[in-house]
């Protein structure tokens, strides 16, 4: 059953992803969308609810986007451009792929957005398991975005031949949503949210680690029997 959408009072502050771009109606639409349609479903909200909360009118929705889906549309665009370049620019900032030099990166990258970030996990948590065309357009985006860049990777020679490159997206994408999707649980398990800067930072030095080095070992003379 849908959330009922939050009462007229409720705004939130908020560290905006694109820093020193003016938060003007527009983005304050987006950023409210996100955080509605990630707590009530699309269809658990109304243009009035997101409009109200905004702090425009709903006309400016009409405006800019057309419709609640056009919003929707928008709001999907917005999201894989910032998953996106946050992927990209962990990989290009930590380009030797040392785990320690990515979780250090992605701890960093974390905490500086920890206020806003969490309605992007929510938004597409609900997608993903709302099992609707619009939830099963996002994560086919979404895999795409992370094997565009994973193919990069595989351009420059960072990915060994005999790996199954389909499978390997897919597992790297399974990793990342794992915890978006078992948060609750792990928050149950840990005491924390996976997404808290340390947190993530120890999920990423792991993920990472495996990826890249491996965890298992060659039978040999050195081995417990």
């Amino acid at each position: 059953m849908s959330k009922k959408p939050p009462p007229r009072s409720a705004k939130k502050e908020v560290v905006q992803l694109d820093p020193g771009q003016p938060d003007d109606g527009r983005k304050r639409l987006l950023r409210v969308a996100m955080r509605q349609f990630g707590d009530c479903g699309f269809d658990g909200v109304t243009v009035r609810s997101i409009a109200v909360e905004a702090g425009v009118s709903a006309g400016l929705i009409k405006h800019h986007f057309g419709s609640k889906e056009g919003l929707r549309d928008a709001v999907d665009e917005q999201f894989l451009q910032r998953s996106g370049a946050a992927f990209e620019n962990a990989l290009q900032a930590t380009a030797g792929l040392d785990p320690a030099a990515v979780a250090d990166y992605e701890k960093a990258w974390l905490s500086r957005y920890a206020t806003e970030w969490p309605a992007h996990v929510t938004y597409l948590r609900r997608a993903i398991l709302d099992g609707s065309p619009w939830g099963q357009r996002l994560f086919k985006r979404y895999f795409e975005s992370i094997r565009n860049n994973l193919d990069r990777l595989d351009v420059a020679g960072r990915i060994a031949p005999d790996v199954d490159r389909l499978w390997f997206a897919l597992l790297y994408t399974f990793m990342l949503l794992g915890p978006l999707v078992l948060d609750p649980h792990i928050r149950t398990l840990l005491g924390k949210s996976t997404y808290e800067p340390e947190v993530w930072a120890r999920f990423q030095m792991a993920l990472n680690s495996m990826m890249w080095n491996g965890v298992g070992r060659r039978p040999g003379p050195d081995m417990p029997r």
